[in-house]
């Protein structure tokens, strides 16, 4: 069975970062890896969670919380690809209400720009389409796991 591997960066317990949009988000991989894993196994893939904990947070570094990317060298996905890319999604950086570093100053969250929406806790619906984007380009028979539909990868 070949793994396809999602990376999810939150605060540890002991950075003393509190971040509501990471955690939210984080529940809903759960309850995606739960509805999902069971159906992709049919395909012969395993997703695997991999919560990347960040133990040291400041304002130089907290952007990386709450990215994620997807990796899967079995499944030709060899290089990791952040789901911003996957979606053709666009990065900012904005005032998050439930954001703060362990010194209690606020920090601006990652915030991603999708179909006419922005986002800082990222739902089920745009998680599973970047999942469903990355399975159905590794089941392509070019295999680079990268193409946007396969258009001008030469081999369809």
């Amino acid at each position: 069975m070949s793994k396809l591997i999602i990376r999810h960066f939150t605060p540890a317990a002991d950075s003393g970062v509190r971040c509501i949009p990471c955690e939210e988000t984080s529940a809903y991989l759960q309850s995606m890896m739960e509805n999902l894993a069971p159906k992709l196994a049919n395909l012969d893939i395993q997703l695997v969670l991999q919560s990347l904990e960040m133990h040291e947070i400041t304002q130089v570094n907290c952007g990386k919380l709450n990215a994620i990317s997807f990796f899967g060298p079995e499944l030709g996905i060899e290089m990791e690809r952040p789901l911003e890319e996957i979606l053709s999604a666009a990065i900012s950086f904005e005032s998050c209400e439930g954001c703060s570093l362990a010194d209690g100053s606020p920090f601006a969250m990652r915030t991603i720009k999708t179909d006419g929406a922005s986002f800082q806790t990222l739902p089920p619906g745009v998680l599973s389409d970047a999942l469903i984007r990355v399975v159905f380009s590794s089941m392509s028979s070019c295999g680079s796991g990268n193409c946007a539909s396969c258009a001008g990868c030469g081999e369809h």
